[in-house]
């Protein structure tokens, strides 16, 4: 229950609460939606020496044992049925027996490295899972007979089979040396391995086949040439694992388990470092000018600066890219449908790097957000488990190197794990290789965890553009400061005219949002001449003659239908342009019409005035649709014309009052960009007659 109160950055809401007791209206999420998404998501094999992060509450070899066999599968159903296959794939990819093959290569990579054995005896241990796996198990304890769902429609079906294969993996897994000491001893007995020496080498005696070596030699021996297992961090998880070290060892237990992506918090600082200078840089501009991060980096004329941005951002970029399925499935920021589906590089759209709350922007936010809990978490079960509670708090705008946790896995933690590895000889045996558990936990906690704070979102970077602000509220202050009329359609037409460039219409809107920033805190005359306000009041002289020309038909009554008329009239310019005036609406809203539909809405435009429709509806979008305090209210089934009267009705002046009686009322919500769009170009298409 919370203990702090704060207000919501995008509804200024209060949210939180005091003494465990939270405010009104402030309630817990009481379901979590499945963002389970169906067929192959994973992309891309990694590249070769990649940590496997598991996005599922399984040991590392059971769950890397079940995708090895999950890829074996579909690439047995490749065979079969590929085209069934290219569907399930995403996405999709030309070669997918190519693709599942190069897949099954890293898991076995993977698989190898949290063993600590050899490639053959991976594959072998695979067999043996396959064994276990073909035998009768209609008796695992605690569950019922597995009769499942061949679709695995539920979550709680797949967690329920996730567990079963669970039980099944480990009690293969249970006294895997001894079984894989039988069986190498069985593959050296059998006779059809004997023309091969190099076999017979490693897994028997070679003085039984090569009778010229010297006796009583130690050199040759199948135990002189056997490798040492690499010691690697998801071996030692493994073994964690298999000695119960949840509850023997927590500390360690969670460390290892989130460390494949506990490594990249130490980058923190630096991406904080990054969004400052960026929220410093666009704060309150209308909108980022730079198509990608590579046309941002290479607009700097400073060398210093340039490779100053491209190290910070190359730092973003690998951080994304290393936790960008798992910011998918369990990031506390919903992000929306793909934002996660591919890597990132510096040809990608520049918007991903500014820290919104809305838009491509959340992926910024929402990779700051996951690496904070990442930290928290840890340091959370330090606490939990340890004696000392020292812990404090300190702000995501105060963070630095020294309050995250910090350190390299080839310089810090293999060392250490290296110097509590021991080795055991006994007569006949093999080597065994044993880890000072305890002591490797306490030396991790004592160098890596001890003394590290809690991090607080409180004062995360937040960009926010001109465009974002609550326009509504602005209004509202601007109304009860001095009054507001409509535009004169002499003056609308003439500003139009006017402002035939989007460069033009950007600075005109960027002018008249300034002036509504202004008007909104102190008021004035509304009779005064906006030009003039902006000249003399303002001292913004430095605005183009055409501009200042365009501004001069309008006085200070009309700010705000000013500011409607230019929004729309940028966005007409856009399109001209052939550019997407409505890229942060949701998709929702852009379903197309159908042929019927846009006949019947075709009839209505060419009957009504055109200039108001595609104001009031660009309005309504704006203020309505691209807000994310109000866009949940809105349900693209609801009907357009209903909507859009409820929504004016809401105004002193009701532009519009053909449009609830010749309006076609079949028309949904989610065709409102297409119908906007169709009104422009027709529009367009009179102007140019």
């Amino acid at each position: 229950m919370p203990m702090e109160r704060g207000a919501c950055v995008d509804c200024g809401a209060l949210v939180g609460g005091t003494n465990h007791k939270p405010e009104h209206g402030f309630t817990a999420i009481q379901t979590v939606s499945d963002r389970t998404q169906t067929g192959h998501v994973l992309g891309s094999p990694p590249p070769r020496g990649a940590v496997v992060v598991s996005d599922r509450d399984l040991p590392p070899a059971v769950f890397l044992l079940i995708r090895l066999l999950t890829h074996l599968a579909l690439l047995l159903g490749a065979a079969q049925s590929p085209q069934a296959l290219v569907n399930i794939i995403k996405p999709p990819v030309r070669d997918p027996r190519e693709f599942l093959q190069q897949h099954i290569q890293r898991d076995l990579e993977q698989l190898t490295r949290t063993l600590g054995k050899g490639t053959d005896e991976t594959i072998h241990v695979v067999h043996l899972v396959l064994c276990g796996l073909l035998r009768e198990q209609h008796h695992l304890p605690g569950y019922a007979p597995l009769n499942f769902d061949a679709n695995l429609s539920t979550k709680e079906m797949r967690n329920r089979w996730e567990k079963c294969m669970e039980m099944i993996i480990l009690r293969e897994l249970a006294h895997l040396d001894k079984t894989l000491l039988a069986v190498n001893a069985r593959i050296s007995r059998d006779e059809r391995v004997s023309s091969d020496p190099v076999a017979r080498i490693v897994f028997g005696d070679p003085a039984a086949f090569l009778p010229h070596l010297p006796r009583n030699s130690v050199v040759h021996s199948s135990k002189m040439w056997s490798c040492r297992r690499k010691v690697t961090v998801e071996h030692l998880w493994h073994l964690v694992e298999q000695k119960n070290g949840k509850e023997t060892m927590p500390i360690l237990w969670k460390f290892l388990q989130k460390e494949a992506e506990l490594r990249w918090v130490k980058f923190l600082p630096e991406i904080l470092a990054l969004q400052k200078s960026l929220v410093k840089r666009f704060q309150n501009v209308p909108e980022a000018e730079y198509q990608s991060i590579r046309d941002f980096i290479s607009s700097h004329t400073s060398d210093g600066l340039k490779q100053l941005f491209h190290d910070r951002i190359s730092v973003f970029l690998s951080t994304w890219n290393q936790l960008r399925r798992s910011l998918d499935t369990n990031g506390e920021i919903k992000l929306p449908k793909d934002y996660c589906s591919t890597d990132l590089d510096l040809d990608t759209n520049f918007e991903v790097i500014l820290p919104r709350r809305q838009g491509l922007g959340l992926c910024s936010t929402a990779l700051v957000s996951y690496l904070i809990a990442l930290h928290n978490e840890i340091i959370s079960t330090m606490e939990k488990f340890s004696e000392e509670n020292n812990s404090y708090s300190v702000d995501a705008s105060e963070i630095t190197d020294l309050h995250v946790i910090s350190y390299e896995v080839e310089r810090d933690l293999t060392p250490l794990i290296l110097s509590n590895c021991q080795y055991k000889v006994e007569q006949g045996a093999e080597r065994v290789q044993e880890f000072q558990l305890e002591k490797i936990q306490r030396q991790l906690a004592s160098r890596f965890l001890q003394g590290k704070p809690r991090l607080s979102l409180r004062g995360i970077p937040t960009l926010v553009y001109r465009r974002d602000r609550n326009y509504e509220d602005l209004f509202v202050d601007i109304r009860n400061k001095m009054p507001q009329d409509p535009l004169p359609n002499t003056a609308i037409s003439a500003i139009s005219g006017q402002l035939q460039s989007y460069t033009d219409a950007c600075e005109a809107l960027h002018v008249t949002e300034v002036t509504l920033g202004f008007l909104s805190t102190a008021g004035e005359d509304p009779n005064m001449d906006l030009a003039l306000y902006i000249q003399d009041k303002l001292r913004m002289s430095e605005q183009t003659e055409q501009v200042l020309k365009a501004l001069h038909h309008c006085q200070l009554r009309h700010a705000t239908a000013l500011w409607q008329l230019l929004s729309a009239h940028k966005s007409e310019q856009l399109l001209r342009l052939r550019k997407e005036p409505f890229g942060e609406i949701s998709d929702e809203y852009k379903a197309d019409l159908s042929p019927e539909n846009t006949n019947l809405l075709s009839k209505f435009l060419n009957q009504i005035s055109l200039d108001a429709f595609l104001l009031e509806l660009h309005e309504m979008m704006t203020l309505k649709l691209n807000n994310p305090r109000t866009q949940g209210d809105f349900k693209p089934d609801w009907s357009l014309r209903d909507t859009l009267v409820s929504y004016m009705e809401t105004k002193d002046d009701y532009a519009l009052p053909e449009m609830e009686s010749q309006f076609p009322e079949q028309i949904p919500l989610s065709n409102c960009v297409s119908v906007w769009k169709l009104a422009a170009q027709l529009k367009r298409d009179r102007q140019m007659k």
